[in-house]
């Protein structure tokens, strides 16, 4: 009796009062989030490379906002193309900053140039991602991160990003056709600092772990493979896992967002679930028509969202292990799937897609309907990524060389 009476006190008025005000507080931010999203517009647009854009990635704060470190933590956007080469944008305001106010570098807009390495690669990139800001920055530390890049050259590379001291005060000044040349005129150094080899055939995505430790890469050789961030090195890359668990050439890659699983695909229809404690295969989930190439956990950590040739967005339920959704989302190839962050600003409620039919899209989490499609892409959009606060930002990529910027 004692028992059913401390489990009964747990649904007490007051508590039920306190449930019943956050949940509103969650609809009401929803509300808000979705009537933003209803009024997306072409922000920005700028001309990202010589040759066609292939992906696309923007920074984050990972699973964890309490940095020690006090400085700014601008939004940062990363590009990879064909021609091999990585370009660093301005995302807009501080990820601290979720309501608005000044921007962390008055002197720069969004979609301005912050730092380009012209040859990171000896052939197109297909993949990019970018390390979380993690727990061990600290404020006496300078604030640096990680762009990772996988390429058909049979290799990927980590390089760093570091701020560059020696910026002039006036580089803003300087076009950004100049600025790409003369690295020194701006306001990032990216620095390769790992050269990972192993892959037998070309590589297709590649993404971090959350914790920042470690990144996986998938390639047309059947194999996904994982390794070691700190201990890599431009002789040789640390490699902790090779799994060759496939039938088919393994494209898309993503982690769960607290690290114990990664998903991968194939060109079999297949997606994979993988036990990073064990190295052995989870679950699997058939269903696709076509082949898959992309895959995405959600924020809520209970389902996975997974696309490609068939133009189809499928939901799978992770603790049921069967789909709970099947969106017609695209009339041509899916390319790249990103949940919403898991911040304040936006709590996972949407997800974007873009795709070979020219436009990406913008949909609810909740029942899975569309919220926006954004046209303005002449042809085929390559990428898609979500910056983090309150505005809702959506960077695009595509086949037309250009970076789009959505608000």
């Amino acid at each position: 009796d004692d028992a059913d009476e401390a489990f009964g006190s747990m649904y007490h008025g007051d508590n039920l009062k306190q449930d019943s005000v956050l949940v509103k507080d969650l609809d009401d931010n929803c509300e808000k989030i979705y009537t933003s999203i209803r009024n997306q517009a072409l922000e920005g647009s700028q001309y990202g490379d010589v040759r066609p854009l292939s992906a696309v990635c923007t920074s984050s704060l990972g699973n964890n906002s309490h940095l020690d470190y006090t400085g700014p933590l601008p939004k940062i956007i990363a590009t990879g193309g064909w021609s091999g080469g990585i370009k660093i944008w301005n995302g807009g305001k501080d990820h601290r900053d979720v309501d608005g106010g000044e921007t962390t570098t008055d002197e720069v807009a969004p979609l301005d140039l912050l730092g380009a390495k012209n040859i990171v690669h000896e052939d197109r990139i297909m993949g990019i991602a970018m390390r979380p800001y993690l727990t061990s920055t600290t404020s006496t530390e300078g604030l640096t991160t990680m762009v990772a890049s996988a390429s058909i050259d049979l290799s990927a590379k980590l390089c760093k990003m570091t701020l560059n001291e020696d910026a002039a005060a006036d580089s803003m000044d300087v076009d950004d056709g100049n600025k790409a040349e003369n690295n020194q005129q701006l306001r990032y150094n990216i620095e390769e600092c790992a050269h990972l080899k192993g892959h037998a055939a070309r590589l297709c995505s590649v993404a971090f772990h959350p914790t920042g430790r470690f990144v996986a890469t998938t390639s047309f050789d059947h194999t996904w493979r994982l390794w070691d961030v700190e201990t890599s090195s431009m002789a040789e890359g640390k490699e902790l896992l090779l799994q060759d668990g496939h039938a088919r050439e393994v494209y898309g890659v993503g982690f769960h967002p607290d690290g114990s699983l990664v998903s991968t695909t194939d060109f079999g229809g297949v997606v994979q679930c993988w036990d990073l404690r064990t190295g052995k295969s989870a679950c699997h989930f058939l269903g696709h028509a076509k082949r898959v190439v992309c895959s995405e956990f959600s924020p809520n950590g209970f389902q996975l969202a997974t696309a490609g040739d068939d133009g189809t967005i499928k939901i799978w339920d992770l603790r049921r292990r069967r789909p709970s959704a099947s969106i017609p989302a695209h009339t041509n190839l899916i390319t790249q799937l990103k949940f919403s962050h898991s911040t304040s600003s936006q709590n996972g409620e949407f997800l974007v897609s873009s795709s070979f039919d020219g436009t990406g899209k913008i949909w609810s989490t909740r029942d899975w309907k569309l919220l926006s499609t954004l046209e303005g892409h002449e042809g085929k959009v390559m990428g898609i990524d979500v910056l983090d606060g309150r505005d809702c930002g959506v960077v695009t990529c595509g086949f037309d060389k250009t970076l789009k910027l959505w608000k």
